[in-house]
Protein backbone atom coordinates (compact mmCIF):
# COMPACT_ATOMS: atom_id res chain seq x y z
CA UNK A 1 0.00 0.00 0.00
CA UNK A 2 1.28 3.44 -0.98
CA UNK A 3 0.23 6.68 0.69
CA UNK A 4 1.32 10.21 -0.28
CA UNK A 5 2.29 11.97 2.95
CA UNK A 6 3.47 15.39 1.75
CA UNK A 7 5.17 17.35 -0.99
CA UNK A 8 7.69 19.99 0.05
CA UNK A 9 10.35 22.08 -1.70
CA UNK A 10 13.36 19.91 -2.51
CA UNK A 11 16.64 20.25 -0.64
CA UNK A 12 18.45 19.10 -3.80
CA UNK A 13 19.43 22.22 -5.75
CA UNK A 14 18.60 20.58 -9.09
CA UNK A 15 15.03 19.58 -8.11
CA UNK A 16 11.85 21.56 -7.35
CA UNK A 17 9.92 19.25 -5.06
CA UNK A 18 10.26 16.17 -2.91
CA UNK A 19 7.27 13.89 -2.41
CA UNK A 20 7.19 11.72 0.70
CA UNK A 21 5.35 8.43 0.54
CA UNK A 22 4.61 5.69 3.03
CA UNK A 23 5.30 2.36 1.33
CA UNK A 24 4.83 -0.80 3.38
CA UNK A 25 5.33 1.16 6.63
CA UNK A 26 8.55 2.75 5.36
CA UNK A 27 8.97 6.36 4.28
CA UNK A 28 10.29 6.97 0.77
CA UNK A 29 11.30 10.35 -0.64
CA UNK A 30 11.21 11.05 -4.38
CA UNK A 31 12.52 14.36 -5.75
CA UNK A 32 11.12 15.63 -9.02
CA UNK A 33 10.87 18.65 -11.30
CA UNK A 34 13.79 20.60 -12.71
CA UNK A 35 14.66 23.53 -10.44
CA UNK A 36 14.37 26.88 -12.19
CA UNK A 37 12.33 25.53 -15.09
CA UNK A 38 8.78 26.46 -15.96
CA UNK A 39 5.92 24.04 -15.57
CA UNK A 40 2.20 24.18 -16.28
CA UNK A 41 1.28 25.17 -12.71
CA UNK A 42 3.71 28.11 -12.82
CA UNK A 43 2.56 29.20 -16.26
CA UNK A 44 -0.96 29.57 -14.83
CA UNK A 45 0.13 31.39 -11.65
CA UNK A 46 -0.15 35.17 -12.11
CA UNK A 47 2.51 35.75 -9.44
CA UNK A 48 5.08 33.50 -11.16
CA UNK A 49 7.86 34.79 -13.41
CA UNK A 50 6.78 32.02 -15.81
CA UNK A 51 3.16 33.25 -16.03
CA UNK A 52 1.85 33.10 -19.59
CA UNK A 53 -1.31 35.18 -20.09
CA UNK A 54 -2.19 33.50 -23.41
CA UNK A 55 -4.10 30.27 -22.69
CA UNK A 56 -3.36 28.87 -26.16
CA UNK A 57 0.39 29.29 -25.59
CA UNK A 58 0.13 27.61 -22.17
CA UNK A 59 -1.71 24.67 -23.71
CA UNK A 60 0.80 24.41 -26.56
CA UNK A 61 3.74 24.22 -24.11
CA UNK A 62 1.86 21.69 -21.97
CA UNK A 63 1.11 19.45 -24.95
CA UNK A 64 4.73 19.62 -26.14
CA UNK A 65 5.96 18.55 -22.67
CA UNK A 66 3.42 15.74 -22.42
CA UNK A 67 4.29 14.49 -25.90
CA UNK A 68 8.04 14.49 -25.12
CA UNK A 69 7.49 12.59 -21.88
CA UNK A 70 4.70 10.21 -22.91
CA UNK A 71 7.12 7.25 -22.83
CA UNK A 72 8.41 7.99 -19.32
CA UNK A 73 7.46 5.58 -16.54
CA UNK A 74 3.98 7.01 -15.97
CA UNK A 75 2.44 3.96 -14.31
CA UNK A 76 4.59 4.06 -11.15
CA UNK A 77 3.48 6.81 -8.74
CA UNK A 78 6.97 6.68 -7.16
CA UNK A 79 8.76 7.61 -10.38
CA UNK A 80 9.98 11.20 -10.79
CA UNK A 81 8.57 11.13 -14.33
CA UNK A 82 5.05 10.32 -13.18
CA UNK A 83 5.23 12.93 -10.42
CA UNK A 84 6.31 15.64 -12.87
CA UNK A 85 3.88 14.58 -15.58
CA UNK A 86 0.82 14.39 -13.35
CA UNK A 87 1.58 17.10 -10.77
CA UNK A 88 3.51 19.76 -12.66
CA UNK A 89 2.00 19.27 -16.10
CA UNK A 90 -1.64 18.23 -15.73
CA UNK A 91 -3.73 20.84 -13.96
CA UNK A 92 -3.38 24.65 -13.83
CA UNK A 93 -3.08 24.63 -10.04
CA UNK A 94 -0.61 22.73 -7.86
CA UNK A 95 -3.34 21.71 -5.41
CA UNK A 96 -5.62 20.48 -8.18
CA UNK A 97 -2.79 18.49 -9.68
CA UNK A 98 -2.04 16.82 -6.35
CA UNK A 99 -5.72 15.88 -5.96
CA UNK A 100 -5.72 14.41 -9.49
CA UNK A 101 -2.49 12.49 -8.79
CA UNK A 102 -3.87 11.01 -5.56
CA UNK A 103 -7.08 9.99 -7.31
CA UNK A 104 -5.29 8.50 -10.34
CA UNK A 105 -2.96 6.35 -8.25
CA UNK A 106 -5.21 5.84 -5.21
CA UNK A 107 -2.54 7.19 -2.90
Amino acid sequence: MIKLLKIIPAKQKSKKWTAYFKVDNKEKAVSFGQAGAKDYTLMNDKTSKFYEPDKKKREKVKEAYRKRHAKDNLTDPLSPGALSYFILWSSPSFGGSIRNFKKRFSV
